[in-house]
């Protein structure tokens, strides 16, 4: 494989600054901004909430943690560590989802008296009942976008930094071939060029079944649906707007064409997300809309066949978009936790130490003000898009957001695949949400 020379990624804004920020290399922007989620998550609690820092210095610890190509349990293994190495009588568990995923894990271990201390994952704001209030101490503020995802004043999830979202991967081979000389930035653009794609015989368009099909739909139409409009969930939840007379119309009637033009193979529900990933790095794919933690699989992969560009997801009018984006590899501490004191080091650890933190950034190609690490090429164009983007915009989950969207959204573009039309998946999301407003 050729690799591309060392670049250093760094980002020099403070959190919470909109807009870009002057970069030698590849600086960040951070504002605010959501993480995609999936499910509600619902339980009692016998506790205040109050990040008391108690509890015995020594056990085991129980992380349940979201577990992908990346971060996998031994990841989670090697950061945690040094912190048990300099911590005498404390143990860490690293625990992958019984469930569908960490949510419904999560839901079903609160139910059955057995939730562990520690959850590595993006939560449904709606489960913050369930997890203590970290202190309003400087490492709890100074985290990425902690002011971002708060209930009721306080901040119950921190991170190690920031992910950017709204990104389309694509091989540099395969354009060639289909004739294609620039990135497309238009939907109108994009639809042509999946076509090209897919007489030079490629699938034009990467993407699988699972959480998959529903998040890169995200990650393409909520830079249209929220770019203008920040509040626009809360005017729906208003019945001041409908998702009829949104972007989201706009990106259902294109996915839809694609999906009956070929470009997008009907097929395509039946993979897995690694599935997806394999095809892209092996070349069977031209464009591959996802987050950029796709950079490690990319910059780990041996022998790649091509070398991977990277440009912004297409706007309706061909503008440049706001990234939808949110905190990165961030923790919670379950308020049954019977080690809060020790999980609350844990966590704090995790997100201050230098080494810790670098690392966390690398293993995604993530970023947070303050920090720069090695990197190649391709993080320094993600680094340059997120820092020359005009905003940032939310995920489907969040302040203002039904609890279950994300899944509900999901379930809808994949009803695509078997023939519903465009209309019909828009009318849905807006009987969902009228059914479920204010959950």
């Amino acid at each position: 494989m050729r690799r591309s020379r060392p670049v250093s990624i760094a980002v020099g804004a403070p959190a919470g600054r909109r807009g870009p920020v002057g970069s030698r290399t590849a600086k960040a922007s951070l504002a605010a901004g959501l993480a995609l989620s999936v499910c509600a998550l619902t339980g009692c609690s016998s506790s205040s909430g109050a990040a008391t820092g108690g509890g015995a210095r020594t056990g085991t610890i129980r992380i349940l943690a979201n577990i992908t190509p990346v971060l996998t349990k031994a990841y989670y293994q090697g950061l945690v560590a040094p912190f048990v190495k300099s911590h005498p009588g404390v143990k860490v568990t690293i625990e992958s989802p019984s469930g569908t995923n960490v949510q419904s894990t999560l839901q079903q271990e609160l139910v059955s008296g057995s939730a562990p201390d520690i959850v590595a994952s993006t939560l449904d704001p709606v489960v913050a009942q369930q997890m203590i209030a970290f202190p309003d101490d400087s490492w709890v503020t100074s985290t990425p976008l902690s002011d971002s995802n708060k209930v009721d004043g306080k901040i119950w999830q921190v991170a190690t930094g920031q992910q950017n979202q709204s990104l389309v991967y694509y091989n540099r081979t395969a354009f060639q071939k289909a004739g294609i000389t620039t990135p497309p930035k238009s939907i109108d653009e994009f639809t042509a060029d999946l076509a090209k794609l897919k007489d030079a015989g490629y699938v034009g368009l990467q993407t699988a079944g699972e959480w998959v099909t529903g998040a890169q739909f995200s990650m393409m139409a909520n830079p249209g649906l929220l770019g203008d409009d920040p509040g626009w969930y809360a005017e729906r939840n208003k019945k001041k707007v409908t998702f009829e007379q949104s972007a989201y119309s706009t990106y259902l009637k294109a996915y839809a064409g694609w999906i009956k033009s070929g470009t997008v193979p009907k097929n395509s529900l039946g993979e897995k997300y690694q599935t997806s990933i394999d095809n892209f790095l092996a070349g069977k794919s031209g464009m591959f809309v996802m987050g950029s933690w796709l950079n490690a699989s990319v910059n780990s992969a041996k022998n790649l066949p091509f070398k991977v560009g990277v440009f912004p997801t297409p706007t309706a009018d061909g503008s440049a978009p706001k990234q939808m984006s949110g905190q990165a590899q961030p923790y919670s501490v379950l308020k049954s936790s019977k080690h809060q004191g020790l999980a609350l080091d844990l966590v704090k650890y995790l997100v201050t130490d230098k080494s810790a933190v670098t690392t966390s950034l690398k293993s995604e190609g993530n970023f947070r003000a303050g920090y720069s690490y090695p990197g190649t090429e391709l993080d320094a164009a993600v680094g340059k898009i997120v820092d020359t983007a005009p905003g940032t915009v939310n995920g489907t989950a969040g302040p203002g957001v039904n609890a279950g969207f994300g899944n509900e959204l999901n379930t809808v573009v994949q009803s695509l695949y078997t023939g519903e039309s465009a209309d019909k998946a828009v009318a849905k999301l807006d009987s969902w949400w009228n059914a479920n407003a204010g959950q």
